[in-house]
């Protein structure tokens, strides 16, 4: 809905519960997607494994607030995941005290099977786009991203 005087948007009450049912939906469907790809990776271990894949070496706090988790909860899931031999915790360098988080090359093994299930569930929500609407729709998120980040940094209107 475009506000009248200023031909922007102005948001009503569908925006939101639209957002929050497209996130809630594409979480059950990663979860299936994940249990299906017999992986044994969770949907928790998938997110700390995205952001590893994105900047591996980071701490447990860096990881917690890129992951929307406590670190109680977060430092459990490292230890399973640990066990698993997906990840290694060493200490930092520079800092004895801060320990870093690292993929292993056992991710390697079922790196495809991970990609196949996230491609799986991507194409049962895109079905029936077309390629046009698809990069509208990614260039849309991707400003709203970009909105966000400058709101959180003050940079942006809010």
């Amino acid at each position: 809905m475009a506000g009248k005087k200023t031909g922007m948007a102005a948001p009503d009450e569908e925006f939101g519960w639209l957002h929050r049912d497209v996130f809630r939906l594409l979480q059950r469907a990663w979860d299936r997607h994940l249990r299906a790809s017999g992986t044994g990776i969770t949907v928790p271990q998938s997110r700390v494994l995205a952001s590893l894949r994105q900047r591996d070496g980071l701490t447990q706090t860096e990881i917690a607030d890129l992951v929307l988790m406590e670190k109680a909860p977060l430092g459990r899931t490292l230890d399973r995941m640990e066990e698993q031999g997906l990840v290694t915790r060493r200490p930092d360098p520079a800092d004895r005290r801060v320990r870093r988080v690292y993929l292993t090359p056992a991710l390697d093994e079922m790196q495809h099977r991970l990609w196949a299930a996230a491609f799986a569930m991507f194409g049962a929500a895109l079905d029936g786009f077309t390629a046009a609407e698809y990069e509208t729709l990614v260039q849309m998120l991707a400003r709203m991203k970009a909105n966000l980040e400058a709101a959180d940094t003050g940079e942006g209107e809010g």
